[in-house]
């Protein structure tokens, strides 16, 4: 009986702690991710930049005054084999990887977030130089859209954090 006394109390003391946490769900009924946050844009300078810029307009919104944060964004990426051989084949596996570096910037100038974040997609290539160009093309943009995901998120944690 003591022991059942003791399993209870353990479950309602880990239920009273979790409620102490300083967590902000992302979704739900009070959650940062349903409202929308309308955010200044940096103009793109390339496509996957141009994309990631899309799929945050999409989620955020985009701001129609000067007193919104403005978001910057500054993709790199490359292209890297997967594996080593000296075996001849007929394909190559590779991977490319997209970077940003990311900008949040206040009303006032100030900085809100400044980090990076990468992600990555597979392709393949082959002998024919237009299918091998048109798979790394589209292994960028897939990157890219990914990467719009990850994006999203960190600012979310930013506006979060900066509204608290």
């Amino acid at each position: 009986m003591l022991r059942n006394v003791f399993i209870a109390l353990s479950l309602l003391g880990a239920t009273a702690l979790a409620g102490c946490t300083g967590l902000t769900p992302v979704y739900g009924e009070r959650g940062i991710g349903v409202e929308r946050h309308p955010l200044n844009y940096a103009k793109p300078n390339s496509r996957a930049e141009q994309i990631i810029y899309q799929e945050l307009v999409l989620r955020f919104g985009r701001a129609s005054d000067a007193s919104s944060p403005t978001v910057r964004i500054a993709t790199s990426s490359y292209g890297r084999d997967l594996t080593r051989s000296n075996v001849v084949r007929p394909t190559d596996q590779k991977e490319m990887v997209v970077t940003a570096q990311i900008e949040l910037i206040g009303a006032d100038g100030s900085v809100i977030l400044s980090t990076s974040r990468s992600a990555a997609a597979l392709y393949t290539t082959d002998s024919q130089a237009l299918a091998a160009s048109e798979a790394e093309r589209e292994a960028t943009e897939r990157a890219a859209r990914a990467l719009a995901e990850t994006v999203r998120l960190t600012l979310l944690s930013a506006l979060a954090q900066s509204a608290s």
